[in-house]
């Protein structure tokens, strides 16, 4: 099944209905249904799924990248690592703008536009699945279903703490309470870590499940054309 989402974007549609039709003759008739139910990508998300098959090894940077500045937002929750934070956020975003001018060669090459939104919409969906850990399999496979949208932790994740500049020793009571404000922020992202850690789980676990799913109504379908009679 997804091979679908490597075909060119015009052989989607009556790919993926020839394919929930065989389905449908093999007795498959869920797993038809879901087939059925995939919708045509985005040119943005046709984009991107190019991307991972014809340009592999670039992908793959920025899913490490991503992976990266997710542990190094982490340890900076935790009151430290903040130049750990920077360094992984540029190589991020060097990877990123390697791979969007890549795909505005891919979009050329395919005489398809490569307007300024067109690839804005690109850089989004890469970076901010590069983050979900749910996400990232998906787009390292070159099988992203839809565009995927800035979650909590990728806006966190997208913030350099900035780096702190010397100046005067500031008076105990000033430092006190800067140091509660600190605390009572750390809380708060500490707290908002585990709401996503947890959704991502989910998430997570959900296509494991329909990946599983996928793989065995396939298997069933090529036992049954293996076995029909000629």
């Amino acid at each position: 099944m997804g091979r679908l989402y490597g075909l060119p974007l015009e052989e989607f549609t009556g790919a993926r209905n020839e394919l929930a039709t065989r389905l449908r003759k093999a007795g498959q008739g869920d797993a038809a249904e879901s087939v059925r139910a995939f919708r045509k990508p985005s040119v943005a998300v046709w984009a991107v799924n190019q991307l991972a098959r014809r340009h592999a090894d670039d992908v793959h940077e920025l899913v490490t990248a991503g992976e990266q500045l997710r542990d190094a937002q982490v340890t900076a929750m935790r009151g430290e690592g903040a130049d750990a934070v920077r360094e992984a956020r540029a190589t991020e975003r060097e990877s990123l703008g390697k791979l969007t001018k890549l795909a505005e060669r891919l979009l050329a090459e395919e005489s398809r536009p490569a307007s300024h939104a067109m690839l804005e919409r690109i850089a989004r969906t890469l970076r901010s699945a590069a983050v979900d850990p749910a996400a990232a399999a998906l787009l390292a496979a070159g099988r992203l279903p839809d565009e995927v949208e800035s979650s909590g932790f990728a806006a966190l994740a997208a913030i350099a703490p900035p780096p702190r500049k010397p100046g005067r020793p500031r008076r105990a009571g000033v430092d006190l309470a800067a140091k509660r404000r600190h605390d009572q922020r750390l809380q708060r992202l500490r707290k908002r870590l585990e709401q996503l850690d947890r959704a991502a789980a989910e998430a997570e676990e959900k296509a494991h499940r329909a990946r599983a799913e996928a793989a065995a109504a396939a298997e069933k379908l090529e036992t049954a054309e293996r076995d029909s009679p000629a």
